[in-house]
């Protein structure tokens, strides 16, 4: 029976939802930081109280992190509670409900909504600080607000500026701030910080130079370059003698035509390089050879001084060279001059020669007309570049290039030494040395290919033999003599083929005939336009004959000088 009656009084005391004895719920509250909020719940029951985080609205802990609940009665059973909350920094995110009792029959216990205390704490720093120049001495401040809580407003601004601070009572996100006179070399650091019922929140910083234009406009150049088809104008501003605030913001380049007509504009990135130099590139085409170009800068404060405008009446590149070796070693170089205005001549041409192969600088020369010849002491170079540049009382125009190559076919042989000794019974050695000479420019050869072929054996020799050039210090290469020996068959005619060679071709063969005789004698028999060397023996027989000669001449002398005194005596 004990056991059935407290299943009944759990049952009695059970918390209900059937019938709601609430009139008020309690609502949440968003709230700054150290503020004081008050929760409130209304009831038609015996007893009303307030559960922060679960736990009773009395308990000491609770009172301690500054809650405090109050209640009264009005009659009718109805009971109005407050739970008075201190919006401590740990107190936020706290949940809040009231209980309603009611003693009954039966006792009934019943839960309110649950309310959460939200604080606010200090706001954050404003986002997208910015500035806008309106002029020289007016800048407009511009951001993004930073968060916070529903019903918790942000109640203005905290803006320093220097010694001065700027305190604003709305929540405008923007602001105008002027300066009377304005230091274009004084950096502006300006801070903005949010307000709220909390206080000053963090600080965000935008810093500036005020923006005038300076007394003299800063240096401006301008250099052409030739890029290809183009003309790239090289465009530098020197501002090392203004200040920063004295920057230009805007700078905008015209390409006009010498009426003035607009050819065309462009503009360059005001950006300072660590030179103190702003720079930048505008291109016009290569067909101009006169043209003005004005460059303008401005910035907020207005625009600068006109600067000097720049007339290019630079010469275009010459056209149409030509170059062709005069003779064996002098080569001619010619040009088409530039179309010019007659009031700024040509002065004169830089030439520029260049070993087209190894890019060295072979010669630099001044021309004073349209053609210019040069002797070619080093034969060995035959591929030319020349450079051809104009010069005015304006400076040197566009530069123009070709290269040319003056190789051709090695000459023939013109001749060659041989010499043939005997070593068993079935061949001989065949010494040859072949001299190599240089006339003419791109003549060089580079290869001696050397066949021997015979009547009744076919090719018996083959050789291709690297030419060969010594290099004096003073003097140009000279090629070295081909020498080598080759064997071959006793008792056949051979024919020895000699040729030249490089890039450009071959030269025709130069043969030389080889008869190997089947006598212990052996001769050698070049073509008819080549001398060889005359053999051994026929050396000895021609000298003996020459001994006999001078033999009899001298007996026939003695033998007339006996009879003249011999007739003198008688």
């Amino acid at each position: 029976m004990v056991l059935l009656l407290f299943f009944i009084l759990v049952d009695l005391l059970q918390l209900s939802h059937c019938a709601s004895n609430i009139t008020v719920q309690p609502v949440s509250i968003n709230t700054t930081l150290n503020s004081t909020v008050v929760f409130s719940c209304e009831a038609v029951t015996g007893q009303l109280s307030f559960t922060v985080n679960d736990e009773a609205a009395d308990n000491q802990a609770v009172i301690g992190s500054g809650f405090k609940a109050t209640s009264k009665n009005y009659g009718n059973s109805t009971i109005r509670a407050e739970l008075q909350a201190k919006a401590y920094e740990y107190n936020n995110n706290t949940n809040i409900s009231c209980r309603a009792f009611t003693y009954g029959p039966p006792p009934m216990i019943e839960l309110s909504n649950t309310a959460i205390l939200m604080i606010q704490g200090l706001l954050d720093n404003v986002d997208n600080l910015d500035y806008t120049f309106i002029n020289g001495s007016s800048v407009l401040l511009t951001w993004t607000a930073p968060y916070t809580l529903d019903n918790v407003p942000i109640t203005g601004y905290y803006i320093v500026n220097g010694l001065v601070n700027i305190t604003t009572n709305n929540n405008n996100t923007n602001i105008t701030i002027s300066a009377t006179n304005p230091d274009p070399c004084k950096l502006n650091i300006i801070s903005v910080s949010p307000l709220n019922d909390a206080g000053t929140g963090s600080s965000n910083d935008v810093s500036f130079y005020h923006k005038t234009v300076p007394l003299n406009t800063p240096p401006v150049s301008v250099v052409p370059v030739i890029d290809g088809q183009q003309i790239s104008l090289n465009i530098s501003i020197d501002v090392v003698t203004i200040c920063k605030g004295e920057y230009p913001d805007s700078i905008a380049v015209n390409i006009l035509h010498t009426d003035n007509a607009l050819i065309n504009n462009a503009s360059i990135t005001p950006e300072v390089n660590g030179q103190l130099m702003i720079t930048g590139v505008i291109t016009v085409p290569i067909t101009l050879n006169t043209f003005i170009v004005n460059v303008s800068l401005s910035n907020s404060g207005g625009d600068f001084l006109s600067t000097p405008l720049f007339k290019f009446g630079f010469l275009g590149p010459v056209t149409n060279i030509n170059s062709a070796v005069k003779n064996c070693s002098t080569i001619g170089v010619s040009w088409t001059a530039p179309m010019v205005d007659d009031r700024v001549p040509i002065q004169y041409y830089i030439l520029r020669t260049y070993d087209a192969i190894t890019g060295s600088l072979v010669n630099n020369v001044s021309v004073y007309d349209t053609s210019y010849q040069f002797v070619n002491n080093n034969l060995l170079i035959h591929h030319y570049t020349y450079v051809i540049i104009g010069v005015n009382e304006l400076g040197e125009g566009i530069s123009h290039n070709e290269t040319f190559s003056y190789e051709r076919v090695p000459r023939s042989v013109s001749g060659t030494g041989s010499n043939l000794k005997t070593f068993n019974q079935m061949t001989a050695t065949v010494s040859y040395n072949i001299p190599v000479t240089l006339g003419c420019i791109g003549e060089a050869p580079e290869n001696a290919t050397i066949i021997i072929w015979c009547n009744g054996a076919g090719v018996v020799y083959h050789s291709i033999e690297q030419v060969k050039y010594l290099y004096p210090v003073e003097n140009a290469p000279k090629p070295m003599n081909i020498t080598g020996s080759a064997s071959v068959p006793k008792n056949q005619q051979c024919n020895m083929s000699i040729a030249f060679s490089n890039g450009a071709g071959s030269s025709e063969p130069f043969i030389l005939v080889i008869n190997i005789s089947p006598t212990p004698s052996v001769s050698v028999t070049p073509s008819p336009t080549i001398n060889t060397d005359i053999p051994e023996l026929t050396v000895f027989i021609i000298a003996g004959i020459a001994v006999i000669l001078v033999l009899v001449i001298c007996i026939f002398i003695i033998f007339t000088v006996a009879l003249s005194i011999n007739s003198s005596l008688c």
